[in-house]
């Protein structure tokens, strides 16, 4: 995703387009010359001497200051036009422009307007005559001068005492300190002011600056800390490198050689700076390191006693591995603590729509405060003007600690929300221990990448089909066939329900293959598609794999060493193919369901032998077998579905769901049943949902007639529950094949 194509960027089109013809206009140097152009804006806005301004700051103009106020007039006007507020605007306007490997490098994802505001109204009740604001990474300040706006208002005095006294900053850059100052000037016509709040802005990388930097700002600490930290992780891949040295490549090609010269060099200074971060910031001991991770651990140091901090960090604070110790510091040293999740599909950021980050607001536990009871986490969205928070949901620390021992936390929208997660996963098996029937062994059989080398296009003595993660469905091994291409450009066909076949694109030589992976290619074994995302129509997709296949790693597995028993695997695959299951899934989940966020998961309590179980276990087998019937005619999919119908209400008895439970889990599903014809008068197919209702209640032995009677009509409009809307066309196609030769 291209900047021009974010909210903010949209937005400010017309101005950067301005500034790259004044550019064109006047050449010279164009950095130097776009940042007297945005003071020369920024003058015009606050009031100030421009002349003043450029001799107190040292700035030689490189044309006569009254032809750059002149240029400003209009650029100053096609800000008034973008309804963001022109500070900001300025802000925006003064970041360097970085492409996307420079990006990745930096981990600097620039925050939009929106976002900025959000964080300044956060902490609004803190920004108090005398307050010390600090942002130690602060780019080109947007940050700041949002916190500026909402502290000031218009009042032009306030501004100037509150730039004065209040605002601290820190960047590695230089210029972006300029673009900071700038951006805060056009609040104020008082340059002895601006020159003040200068005077305590540091160049310097914060996260390995002497403690005695901060000290000499501020002893006691500050009151309030606000940043969006670097998003990157302190580890080079050769991918991330040969992309940064410009090479494109297909998935499956090789590197060019020269792409990675001076790659194992680049590497180890990136493992030395990894080795002295580690040391600094112990929360970065466990996992790789991440540089938001580190400024954190710096951000609290930096809040003093009782003060406040504002963040915006990835959504992997919550729930990944490697951020358990940041996690518990943060629980430990806070007596207020707050998560909002949102995602990038309202384009804040240059990066996927489905990318989640968190604002964090916290504030430091006081040596007289109580230790922290619950923690809050909420949801926010957002339209083209601001952002929209949702009502926070209070979660018990008590609770977080029995039912997430590592302190992750389910994405919970609501109080009702929570107590069925906490309903689901009280008393609920726990497969992680080594003496269990449940012990899991999980295993990536071959990496897709390095293994590449050794794949044919043909079957040949010695070889396995490999299979990849577009081949997996609930319950469906091979649901594609390969037709031809390589990479993003391969073609695959779909194949309806009834009609799976393994068609792979590669074969893989056993002679390249682990002993691990030979040894796992022998036996059965149950994948699962690794990629997901929370708002697809399924998040889990599992099937049984048989032996004389090969996995590549998209496609982990998963065996029970304790029980080779095949009834675990069906058992097992037919839990967590459930919508129930699905749902708590994506209270946890972000794009991958790796085997960290599987094992924190708890299974519904059922015994093996028990009758549910041993039905589970029917039903996966059946299924099974009719996804490899050659048969796909409406009745056989329809029997499929009706399979998977009662496994769903099986499993959701099981983790002791209700009905108001199952409308709940429901809800998460938007996506289900696109393609199928809708019932007159409805703008959208409930097929899935209909059938699944209509069985519990028949299961139940309460009255669903209703249900049953739009079940009823639905299927004679054609509607199939439980298809995959990539597979309805298919499913046509074939019923049509079967029409046309009766």
């Amino acid at each position: 995703m291209k900047p021009s194509s974010t909210v903010e960027g949209r937005r400010l089109a017309k101005a950067d387009a301005y500034i790259s013809k004044f550019l064109e206009r006047y050449r010279g140097n164009s950095d130097e010359l776009r940042f007297q152009l945005l003071e020369a804006a920024s003058a015009r806005l606050g009031g100030f001497d421009f002349h003043a301004f450029c001799s107190k700051f040292a700035i030689k103009p490189l044309m006569a200051p009254e032809r750059l106020l002149e240029d400003a007039k209009t650029l100053v006007q096609l800000l008034d036009d973008t309804g963001i507020h022109p500070s900001l605007c300025l802000s925006a306007l003064a970041r360097e422009a970085l492409g996307h490997s420079e990006q990745r490098n930096s981990g600097a994802y620039h925050t939009d307007f929106r976002l900025a505001l959000h964080l300044a109204h956060s902490v609004e009740a803190h920004l108090t005559k005398g307050a010390k604001v600090l942002d130690p990474a602060c780019g080109a300040g947007i940050l700041l001068t949002a916190v500026s706006i909402v502290a000031c208002g218009p009042d032009r005095l306030l501004a100037s005492e509150w730039l004065r006294e209040s605002v601290y900053a820190a960047d590695l850059s230089a210029f972006a300190l300029r673009g900071t100052r700038l951006s805060l000037a056009s609040l104020t016509d008082d340059l002895d002011a601006i020159a003040a709040m200068y005077a305590h802005w540091r160049v310097q990388d914060s996260l390995l600056a002497p403690d005695a930097n901060w000290l000499e700002l501020s002893e006691d600490g500050f009151d309030v800390v606000i940043a969006n930290p670097p998003w990157e992780k302190v580890k080079l891949t050769r991918h991330e490198y040969a992309k940064a040295n410009g090479e494109t490549r297909d998935y499956g090609t090789s590197y060019r050689l020269q792409s990675l010269a001076g790659y194992e060099e680049a590497k180890t200074e990136r493992a030395a700076m990894a080795g002295s971060l580690i040391e600094r910031y112990p929360v970065l001991a466990k996992g790789e390191p991440d540089l938001y991770v580190a400024f954190a651990e710096l951000l609290y140091k930096l809040t003093r006693a009782g003060g406040h901090g504002a963040l915006l960090v990835p959504a992997g604070l919550i729930r990944s591995l490697s951020t358990e110790t940041l996690r518990r510091a943060l629980v430990e040293g806070t007596d207020d603590l707050a998560f909002t999740v949102m995602e990038n599909r309202a384009r804040h950021f240059a990066i996927d729509t489905r990318f989640k980050f968190l604002v964090v607001n916290y504030r430091r536990k006081a040596s007289s405060s109580k230790a922290l009871a619950a923690l809050k986490i909420g949801h926010a969205t957002a339209d083209s003007e601001r952002v929209i928070p949702a009502p926070q949901v209070r979660l018990a620390l008590k609770d977080i600690k029995h039912l997430r021992s590592d302190l992750t936390l389910p994405e919970v929208r609501s109080a009702e929300e929570w107590y069925l997660f906490k309903k689901m996963q009280d008393g609920g098996l726990v497969i992680s221990s080594e003496d269990s029937s449940w012990y899991p062994e999980f295993c990536r059989e071959i990496d897709m990448t390095h293994g590449r080398r050794y794949f044919v296009k043909r079957p040949e003595n010695g070889c396995l089909p490999v299979i990849e993660g577009r081949m997996v469905q609930p319950h469906r091994l091979g649901c594609k066939s390969y037709v031809s291409g390589e990479g993003r450009s391969a073609v695959w066909h779909n194949l309806p329900p009834g009609q799976s076949r393994v068609a792979p694109q590669f074969w893989l030589p056993l002679s390249a293959a682990s002993a691990e992976a030979t040894r796992r290619s022998r036996r059965m074994r149950v994948g699962f598609c690794d990629i997901t995302g929370q708002t697809n129509e399924r998040s889990m997709m599992a099937a049984l794999i048989p032996p004389g296949v090969i996995c590549g790693n998209k496609v982990p597995t998963i065996s029970f060493p304790n029980d080779p028993s095949d009834d675990r695997l069906f058992l097992w695959l037919a839990i967590v193919n459930s919508l129930p299951f699905d749902w708590l899934l994506r209270r946890i989940v972000t794009t991958t369901v790796n085997y960290f966020v599987l094992l924190s998961l708890r299974l519904p309590n059922l015994d093996i032998s028990s009758l549910p179980a041993q039905r589970l276990i029917g039903l996966a087998r059946k299924l099974l077998e009719l996804d490899q019937s050659k048969n796909s005619s409406f009745e056989s999919v329809w029997r499929i579905a009706e399979l998977r119908c009662e496994a769903d209400v099986l499993v959701a008895r099981a983790y002791g769901c209700s009905e108001d439970d199952l409308r709940l889990m429901l809800r998460d599903f938007p996506l289900l049943d696109r393609g199928q014809p809708a019932i007159q008068g409805e703008t959208s197919s409930t097929i899935t949902e209909d059938v699944l209702l209509s069985a519990w209640l028949r299961n139940a032995e309460t009255g669903n007639e209703q249900s049953a009677q739009r079940v009823e009509r639905a299927r004679k409009l054609g509607a199939i529950p439980y298809v995959s809307s990539e597979f309805v066309s298919s499913i046509q196609e074939k019923s049509n094949e079967v029409g046309g030769e009766q």
